[in-house]
């Protein structure tokens, strides 16, 4: 019996290589094409699946089959694609983590040159700014032809807790400075000295209530006033009423009291107001100088 059953198991088993066959040929065949697009192309997937063994088989005797066919020369190059395909292949996969630790020496190394050339640009962009303030100090040093008596200086600090508005330069009694000097830029009147070291001195900036100066107004009928900051505002008080004064006008020192020189820029008329205790204008004003900017500045010492 079971002899008699051996032949119908291999034919079971053989049916589906014979509908296979049958399918393949006649998808060949142009005049049956269409027939063979109906094949059920999920019976061939789960067929392929349900006999690896046979289906790898048959691959496998093909290709030996061609290959026994193809000449010596076409086999030599086959082999050698072959060779090279797996030889690149085997590469890829072993040298990416050698790929990952080269990129990422790469990328720190990029990292310390933007960071370098970060830097590089911005003490260029410092020494373009320190050129330009250098070039406005030495046509200011043109302009006055030599006929006043002044030292340079560079603000070295300044006061954190803005108890007074002072800052600190780098000269002193050595350099010829001494208190209640005028201290200026080309921008404007910065100043007194308050206090004179060997080697540096306070400033006392206009900004401080305590710094008033007495000015006049640039304009035809000559305005006379004092100019004091409260708030950060500054005001030149004691105008007259009916005094002609605009927006614009420029605000220098009188020369009056013996500290400040005549003819320093205090700064330009920014608000006129209206009757103050109905006999003064209150003036608002611009200032010349930039004081949260000031780097290097001039002390009069004459």
């Amino acid at each position: 019996a079971n002899r008699r059953s051996r032949p119908l198991v291999f034919g079971q088993q053989a049916a589906p290589l014979v509908r296979l066959f049958i399918w393949f040929i006649a998808g060949s065949l142009p005049f049956v094409s269409s027939a063979a697009s109906e094949v059920d192309m999920q019976w061939l997937i789960q067929f392929v699946i349900g006999h690896r063994a046979y289906v790898t088989l048959g691959l496998t005797v093909l290709a030996s089959l061609v290959l026994m066919a193809l000449p010596y020369s076409d086999k030599s190059s086959l082999a050698r694609e072959a060779t090279s395909t797996l030889l690149s292949a085997g590469h890829r996969v072993f040298a990416w983590p050698m790929d990952i630790t080269d990129l990422r020496h790469e990328n720190e190394v990029l990292r310390e040159q933007n960071l370098r050339l970060s830097l590089e640009l911005l003490a260029l962009r410092e020494a373009r700014l320190e050129n330009l303030r250098l070039s406005r100090l030495l046509q200011f040093r043109k302009d006055e032809g030599g006929g006043t008596a002044y030292v340079s200086s560079k603000v070295i600090a300044r006061d954190p807790d803005r108890v007074q508005n002072t800052l600190l330069i780098d000269v002193g009694t050595r350099q010829g400075v001494q208190a209640r000097m005028s201290v200026f830029t080309p921008d404007g009147l910065v100043g007194r000295v308050l206090e004179a070291h060997p080697d540096a001195s306070v400033v006392l900036l206009l900004l401080d209530r305590n710094c008033q100066v007495s000015a006049i107004v640039q304009r035809r009928n000559r305005a006379r006033g004092v100019v004091s900051c409260e708030n950060e505002v500054f005001r030149l008080k004691h105008i007259p009423l009916r005094t002609d004064i605009e927006v614009g006008d420029r605000v220098v020192s009188s020369g009056l009291g013996g500290i400040f020189p005549k003819g320093l820029l205090i700064g330009t008329v920014a608000e006129v107001g209206e009757e103050e205790q109905g006999l003064f204008r209150e003036v608002a004003l611009e200032p010349g100088v930039q004081f949260q900017n000031l780097e290097e500045v001039f002390v009069l010492t004459e």
